[in-house]
């Protein structure tokens, strides 16, 4: 393939520099790869934690003008956008990137879209997740999606996991939460779940890595099983301090696309819990290596939005008026479920790695 341009842009996230760092190709400007994966800010996601953008309520298509001096062979890869002129490769979280989340304007502009993803100057459409695939196939048809890949995000194999820790048995079981947006990823059930699914059993901890808003930190506190973290780590720091010594991971998020933090756990060889949201039950798979449950409220029906995918912008009030009693102690049961059997948490974890090691644990490109 010819050199690779990666479009560069203010907000790399560190999926998608481990994909510039980790291609197998000629890449014409490295140094992109240089820099370090942004996150959300503290501030960001306890007052926002929706999408409010003037991208999001203008339909417009999120096209990129092609930089200049690239010779005519060099090919842009863009991540949820078309590029204006020249060949290009789109990379894609779900389709609806490519009109900066907007499914009016996604609906708008499908010819458009069509179009373009079709032509010759498309060199490749990368989903994901097998979710996105399917996605893109509903909604701009079968030869769109048949022109397209899964691929997986960039995920190395760990040397040594934590698997085997175990193997003599007791101990506390150590539980991890990882979000910078507490509020669209379930952290309010969360804490209620843990709180009681510590009083039946006691040989339980939480770890909390996340921005969390001020009116549960008493809450919080209380819990002497629960420990919260301000989201200041790196994700080297997490893997040492945490994934390292934890045995599952619980990601009851309400809006992923994909959730890169239940991979990354799974190279850990942790168990998992978390909600069947898009592209989540390709890595967690029930009773095998974890428990998926169904959330409160979802922006997804499936491969397709759901009707609170229209609101995205208020999408974190709409979370706080949810009722999410029932979803609580359903996660609260599976808590219980998986720290009461040492057998059936060694078998999760166990099979959490396997399911690494033979579908995802290999470069993105």
């Amino acid at each position: 393939m010819s050199a690779i341009y990666f479009y560069p842009h203010g907000y790399f996230r560190d999926r998608q520099l481990d994909t510039v760092r980790n291609w197998p190709g000629e890449v014409a400007n490295p140094d992109v790869g240089k820099q370090v994966g942004k996150q959300v800010a503290s501030k960001k996601s306890i007052a926002g934690a929706g999408i409010k953008s003037w991208v999001n309520r203008v339909p417009l298509i999120n096209f990129k003008v092609r930089p200049k001096g690239l010779d005519d062979h060099t090919v842009v890869y863009v991540w949820g956008a078309l590029v204006l002129s020249g060949k290009f490769i789109v990379d894609l979280d779900n389709p609806y990137s490519l009109t900066g989340y907007n499914i009016r304007a996604f609906g708008l502009y499908k010819p458009i879209l069509r179009k373009t993803l079709l032509s010759e100057r498309c060199v490749q459409i990368r989903c994901m997740s097998r979710a996105c695939l399917e996605n893109l196939r509903l909604t701009l048809g079968d030869d769109v999606a048949d022109k397209a890949v899964v691929s997986y995000p960039y995920m190395p194999v760990v040397k040594e996991t934590n698997v085997t820790r175990l193997a003599k048995g007791g101990g506390v079981k150590r539980f991890l939460y990882i979000s910078t947006q507490f509020d669209i990823k379930g952290g309010r059930a969360l804490i209620n779940a843990f709180i009681n699914a510590y009083k039946t059993s006691p040989n339980i901890s939480l770890d909390m890595i996340t921005h969390l808003p001020d009116k549960y930190k008493d809450l919080v506190a209380g819990c002497p099983a629960i420990h919260f973290h301000p989201a200041e780590y790196s994700r080297r720091e997490i893997a040492e301090k945490f994934m390292s010594h934890c045995d599952v991971l619980i990601h009851p998020t309400y809006v992923d696309s994909f959730g890169m933090v239940v991979l990354e756990a799974m190279s850990y060889g942790m168990a998992l819990i978390a909600t069947d949201v898009y592209a989540i039950s390709e890595m967690v798979r029930n009773e095998e290596n974890g428990v998926l449950l169904r959330p409160p409220i979802s922006i997804w029906d499936k491969y397709l939005p759901s009707p609170y995918y229209y609101q995205l912008g208020n999408i974190k009030s709409l979370i706080e008026r949810a009722d999410d009693s029932v979803f609580s102690r359903e996660l609260e049961k599976a808590i219980v479920h998986v720290a009461e059997d040492e057998e059936r948490l060694k078998r999760y974890r166990k099979n959490s790695l396997e399911i690494f090691l033979r579908e995802f644990g290999r470069h993105a490109a």
